[in-house]
């Protein structure tokens, strides 16, 4: 199986391999479920959520970088000297992907591709607003822009 022997994890295969012997490979091999590609991103929280219910809640799937952390379930982010904030679903979208991927810098486009749905039209200022809006929230020093390339979260330090 895919699945770590003794591991409860949570395990969700998002794919866009649609046909039956390959939902079935997945779902025999260990994952919980199974998103198709392309998805609404409510459409991926909802499932993760009912994942954690039926897992009664043992994992936690908390992404983090040492300095903030964030919950998938309640939207939340949480600095590591303490207090939280809840995140709107762009702000949690654009904060969540840069946290998958500590230090590495994800362009304008990368950032977009994850806090729009496939048939949404982009807002032109959308990313440096969101960024804004969450370093009102966290603080300045969370999201560090790299002139021309884009922006990152620091490694865990």
């Amino acid at each position: 199986g895919i699945r770590p022997k003794d591991i409860p994890i949570p395990l969700l295969i998002i794919t866009a391999r649609d046909d039956l012997d390959d939902r079935l490979q997945g779902l025999d091999g260990g994952a919980d479920d199974y998103v198709l590609k392309p998805f609404q991103m409510a459409e991926l929280l909802a499932r993760m959520r009912a994942v954690l219910r039926r897992k009664g809640g043992i994992a936690s799937p908390l992404l983090t970088n040492g300095l903030v952390s964030l919950d998938p379930v309640s939207k939340e982010a949480s600095l590591r000297d303490g207090g939280s904030t809840q995140l709107s679903n762009r702000e949690f979208a654009l904060l969540q992907t840069l946290l998958m991927r500590p230090g590495a810098i994800l362009s304008r486009s990368e950032l977009e591709d994850r806090i729009y749905g496939w048939n949404e039209e982009v807002e032109s200022n959308a990313v440096e607003y969101l960024i804004h809006a969450l370093r009102r929230k966290l603080g300045s020093d969370i999201i560090k822009n790299v002139r021309g390339v884009g922006w990152m979260v620091s490694k865990a330090g």
